[in-house]
């Protein structure tokens, strides 16, 4: 096979791992992880408040996830739940 196809050839398998790769990492639960929730709890009480989550992040799914008590505030026990799931990266 010519150069120039076989190049082709590997790009396009690359192309085509990198694109599978990204799909197993977006169908994996997504959590928190300690260094996120460090950066969100921004008045640094242990807490993450709805406002400092959304400061860091837009995944509202995640925040309703998260939030088990629907109480707004991502407690102890919340942030270590979700620190069982896949990490997310903040802003």
């Amino acid at each position: 096979m010519p150069k120039p196809i076989m190049s082709l050839v590997a790009a396009g398998c690359l192309g085509l791992a990198w694109s599978l790769a990204a799909q197993a990492v977006a169908d994996e639960p997504k959590g928190l992880s300690l260094t996120a929730a460090r950066a969100m709890d921004s008045d640094k009480d242990g807490q993450i408040s709805e406002a400092e989550f959304f400061a860091r992040s837009d995944d509202a799914e995640l925040w309703t996830k998260l939030d088990a008590n629907a109480d707004g505030v991502l407690d102890a026990e919340e942030q270590k739940q979700g620190m069982q799931l896949q990490p997310i990266t903040v802003n």
